[in-house]
């Protein structure tokens, strides 16, 4: 039944549409009285036809138009992309700059008052931060003159760790975060002597501690705590300040909670101390 109707109304309409047409021509032929009876018909006809392609041609050219400013204006965004990445680039490499210049100048100060020093510089190119580990990889190896068992500072003289692994152009630090590196050191203010280690508290968390202090020993806020010095860690190198201290679980000897400059999601360049032999 549903196609029945639909082809009744398929057929009306083009009953309409013939119907339509001979009424138009009709039209055209009775206002023909100064123009030829074909030519009145055939520009009846085509009229429609006629406009419809001006319309169409008219549509291409503004399509045409369009698309040409978008592909311009593409392109033009495109350069402005790269220029602005070749600025930020230009900028970054700028501020990479400033901050090495910085460091340099930290660590010409720490050579004058450290002469039987010098210090090979590396860039950092790994970390590795484990439960029980904190290590980072640097760019530096045994083609620069180093060896395990080299210390690693910042240009403030921030002790960062020891090398551990060293290849011909690589070498792999233990950082004072790594729970299995251990330092003597001493609170520079009074002379109290311990051992500095990365501890994990009952908490879970990591603290960098001074342990095996006298019960009796007392401390300022921000005294600083500094290597002993010995073949590993030359004297004097900073190790961190206290925030605050407490007895251990012994409860015959206390633990001071330190705070160190040291971050090592940041941390770009570091100086392997190289002792002078001679």
């Amino acid at each position: 039944m549903k196609r029945f109707w639909n082809k009744k109304i398929r057929n009306l309409l083009i009953v309409a549409g013939v119907l339509a047409a001979i009424f138009t021509l009709t039209a055209a032929l009775r206002q023909g009285a100064g123009t030829g009876l074909g030519e009145n018909a055939v520009n009846t006809l085509l009229t429609p036809f006629r406009s419809a392609l001006s319309w169409v041609d008219r549509s291409a050219e503004e399509i045409y138009d369009y698309m040409f400013r978008f592909q311009k204006l593409k392109a033009e965004n495109e350069a402005l992309k790269q220029e602005v990445a070749r600025q930020n680039a230009a900028i970054d490499a700028a501020e990479s700059y400033r901050r090495e210049n910085l460091r340099l100048r930290e660590l010409l100060g720490l050579e004058q008052e450290a002469e039987e020093f010098s210090y090979e510089s590396a860039y950092v190119i790994g970390w590795d931060n484990s439960v029980w580990e904190e290590r980072i990889t640097i760019d530096k190896g045994t083609a620069h003159g180093l060896q395990e068992g080299m210390c690693a500072i910042t240009s403030t003289g921030q002790v960062v760790g020891l090398i551990t692994q060293c290849g011909v152009n690589w070498a792999t630090i233990s950082t004072i975060g790594d729970i299995s590196l251990q330092v003597s050191a001493q609170v520079a203010s009074s002379g109290y002597s311990g051992v500095v280690q990365t501890v994990r508290t009952d908490a879970g968390q990591e603290e960098l501690q001074m342990r095996y202090l006298p019960q009796g020993a007392s401390f300022i806020k921000g005294d600083r705590v500094v290597t002993t010095g010995g073949e590993l860690f030359p004297r004097g190198l900073l190790l961190g300040t206290i925030r605050s201290s407490a007895l251990d679980e012994t409860g015959i000897s206390k633990y001071a909670v330190l705070d160190t400059e040291l971050e090592m999601g940041t941390l770009e360049q570091v100086f392997i101390i190289v002792r002078d032999e001679s």
